[in-house]
């Protein structure tokens, strides 16, 4: 609440009147370890040091007496009451002649609480006690149960002990020998106050944050001793101006393999080599080995939520929709509702296999991966958990624990955010520490090799900052930059809220994906809307930007910029090239989809594809437009064709378009998966390494621009040539090049580093043919 403040009216300096819009009055209040309460203005607002002034209220809405207010600085002051308050307990400031109300919050000590202990549970290095720590800052008892099997209730536990507090927040328990495959969860006892979710107020079990194993989202906390990892690769990770990045999920990567039951949609299905669809073509595995990337980037494998699959089942299996998508049977999910981050997704494990498997299942992928020089990278989802998902407000772990300290809330301890809460990570050295801690265990126990951030917006630049200091220079990171908190204190400071142009990692850079094929939020006319590629000659400037990389916010370096085109959450390229309908499955532009790749892998900086892309893969059997499913269990949102994060059908890797023709098939799918390789090949060879900088070379891109903005041509490091037409014309392009022996290795139809495909040059003054709706490729030899 705050007062309503008139717009002022102010002349400028050549006498005409300019509207100042104002600012409201805003207050944030603080309780400090020793119960005093800090009160913080902005805006249009007045600091009082007068008690009369002020109210101060409980949970309960019981008024307390303030004794005494002063000064902090010029916009604060510090409120004493006669009365000892609980500095774990909730208040309520209220200022009375400004209206303004705030919670006090727990920031004043909660932003000095930090424990280096272990947590979760570990078992000793000798099999002589299994420890137990938790972390709950407000909580005043928690009892850990232990049980033989994972659907065991409390009253079956084995063990049911009171763990101890240590005085940094730190619950503690201790138990003889090894615990191996041993089930756990706690009950978490403190007030009653607003928001808080302990057992009193919500009489729960919950599992650990930090457990190895987890029984799906829902499910009890599993003892396991720590995974051996992968061994690294040879060579090293890759450094960021080398990656080729290939996003995939691991269920629509697997569904569709010829694997036995056991394996299907599983991490070993996903490393299974030796694979061919009906043309005698390699999949699965081989495929994205012999496509030359050398990065995987894994949606999210950390365990996430789903509605339990018999109830889904039987709620959903009628519904035609779901069932021609696949959801009838499944609550199927990208993961980006992580609830135990330490944890590896448990349905992703094979048939018949016991409760964590999965950790060496998914070890082994690593190494088959890195056995073949291929880094792998897991997108990671520390900005929201799956907890307050979708309407459900039933704590499984952060919420049981101390909401308050997890968690961004309003001034009445509710969730705020896009995606149902907003995990914080500013004043909570204890939440930074999680961030690090999860990835430590990622790279240590399994051998990754980096991370990409969902919404990487919503970590405060500082967690960023000690997380890439931590984990190491050579750990490859990037991230959404998009997306910014929901709570508008945060937003204001300026070290904690951050974008493109002061990002502490790489982001992508959505730039360079609208100049290339347009932005996914507009898709209505094919002749403006599929960017430069797509024949927009008005984006032949802003293309040029993107190749180089050099858009304002990447002032320092090409790597300060991630490259792409589409994502798993947008349309596929397929689809927004398609002939008709917004739909791949009835054939695709190939020629501007070409160039749109040729564009993309002769840029400077780091690039990510989107799995599938590399044959035309299409989502068309998705209904275009958003719908909404209402069923007796749960109604189901379906976000159309541009955001398929919860159906199945449509994200599957359709294997058997590997190696169609153009005569057997509505697209030349053979021929696009040739021309994706060659230009992956051709970027990681030596020649393509004028691609791969890592900071800004004045000259090193040289730019030939005619009138006709259809076309453009440009060299890299005077050793590539790249000449496009966009247009519906054959044309010329004037180019003048060093001297030498030009070939040209790439006509808009094939590639062929090694051979070329045809034509030369000698350097000088030249004129490029240029067919329409090709792009060229030359190297100096």
């Amino acid at each position: 609440m705050g007062q309503t403040v008139e717009p002022v009216s102010q002349n400028t300096e050549n006498g005409v009147a300019e509207t100042v819009a104002p600012d409201p009055a805003r207050m944030r209040a603080e309780i400090n370890s020793d119960g005093s309460i800090r009160v913080m203005f902005r805006g249009d607002a007045a600091r009082s040091t007068d008690p009369a002034d002020y109210r101060l209220s409980d949970g309960e809405g019981n008024v307390l007496p303030i004794s005494t207010v002063l000064p902090t600085d010029a916009s604060g002051a510090l409120i004493f009451s006669s009365e000892a308050l609980g500095p774990a307990r909730v208040y309520f400031v209220e200022q009375l002649e400004m209206g303004l109300r705030a919670r006090a919050r727990f920031d004043g000590w909660f932003r000095t609480l930090y424990s280096d202990k272990p947590l979760g549970a570990n078992i000793a290095a000798d099999g002589s006690a299994t420890d137990f720590r938790i972390f709950a800052p407000r909580a005043d008892r928690i009892r850990i149960y232990l049980y033989e099997g994972p659907e065991d209730g409390p009253e079956q536990a084995t063990e049911a002990v009171w763990m101890q507090r240590d005085a940094n927040g730190v619950f503690e328990a201790q138990f003889e020998g090894d615990l191996h495959g041993v089930y756990y969860d706690f009950t978490v006892h403190g007030p009653n106050d607003p928001g808080n979710q302990f057992y009193g107020t919500e009489p729960v079990h919950i599992s650990d944050p930090y457990a190895r194993v987890n029984v799906d989202g829902f499910g009890k906390s599993r003892v396991w001793r720590a995974t051996i990892p992968a061994t690294p690769l040879v060579n090293g990770r890759p450094p960021m101006q080398d990656v080729v990045s290939y996003e995939v999920h691991v269920q629509d990567f697997t569904d569709l393999l010829p694997v036995a039951d056991e394996l299907g949609s599983s991490i070993p299905a996903f490393a299974t080599p030796g694979l061919t669809n009906s043309r005698g073509e390699p999949i699965g595995f081989d495929h994205l080995v012999n496509l030359g990337i050398n990065t995987v980037h894994l949606l999210p494998v950390q365990e996430f939520i789903h509605y339990p699959t018999e109830e889904w089942a039987a709620g959903h299996g009628d519904v035609p929709i779901l069932q021609e998508l696949g959801i009838a049977h499944e609550d199927y999910q990208w993961g980006y509702r992580t609830t135990h981050a330490f944890a590896i997704e448990s349905r992703y494990r094979q048939t018949g296999t016991d409760w964590g498997a999965q950790r060496d299942q998914f070890r082994d992928l690593v190494q088959a991966f890195h056995d073949r020089g291929i880094a792998v990278i897991i997108d990671m989802v520390p900005n929201h958990t799956g907890e307050s998902m979708e309407d459900r407000d039933t704590p499984l772990n952060f919420s049981g624990l101390d909401r308050f300290y997890y968690y961004r809330l309003n001034e009445d301890g509710v969730h705020i955010g896009t995606f149902g809460n907003e995990v914080k990570t500013e004043d909570r050295p204890m939440v930074q520490r999680w961030l690090i801690d999860q990835c430590r265990q990622l790279i240590e126990e399994f051998g990754i090799d980096g991370f990409r951030i969902d919404l990487a917006g919503q970590i405060d630049e500082q967690t960023l900052y000690a997380l890439r200091r931590e984990l190491g220079e050579d750990v490859i990171i990037y991230g959404e930059p998009w997306i910014d908190v929901n709570d508008p204190w945060i937003r204001e400071m300026p070290d904690w809220d951050w974008y493109k142009e002061d990002a502490p990692i790489t982001f992508f850079q959505d730039n360079a994906r609208d100049a290339f094929v347009g932005s996914p939020f507009v898709l209505e006319n094919p002749a403006t809307d599929l960017g430069w590629s797509g024949g927009n000659a008005e984006l032949r400037e802003r293309v040029m930007t993107a190749i180089a990389n050099s858009f304002d916010d990447e002032p320092v370096s090409p790597n300060q910029g991630l490259n792409y085109m589409d994502i798993h959450d947008n349309w596929t390229l397929a689809d927004r090239f398609a002939l008709s309908d917004w739909d791949g499955r009835n054939g695709v532009n190939e020629p501007h989809y070409r160039i749109a790749a040729g564009l993309l892998f002769t840029s400077l900086g780091p690039v990510v594809i989107h799995g599938g892309s590399e044959f035309m893969r299409s989502k068309g059997i998705a209904p275009l437009h958003e719908q909404h499913v209402e069923t007796d269990y749960r109604n189901i949102h379906l976000k159309g064709r541009e955001d398929t994060f919860n159906v199945r059908t449509p994200n599957q890797f359709v294997w058997e378009n590997i190696g169609a023709t153009a005569d057997e098939a509505p697209a030349d799918y053979a021929g696009m998966l040739d021309w994706w390789r060659g230009l992956i090949h051709f970027r990681l060879s030596d020649e393509g390494e004028v691609f791969r900088i890592a900071e800004h070379r004045d000259g090193h891109v040289r730019w030939f621009t005619p009138d006709d903005g259809h076309l453009l041509a440009y060299t890299m490091g005077d050793s590539v040539l790249v000449a496009a037409n966009v247009g519906a014309s054959d044309a010329q392009i004037p180019v003048e090049l060093p001297e030498g022996n030009w070939v040209r290795i790439a006509d808009g139809e094939v590639i062929d580093q090694e051979n070329g495909v045809g034509g030369a040059l000698s350097g000088g003054r030249e004129a490029v043919a240029a067919q329409a709706g090709t792009l060229q490729i030359w190297v100096r030899r």
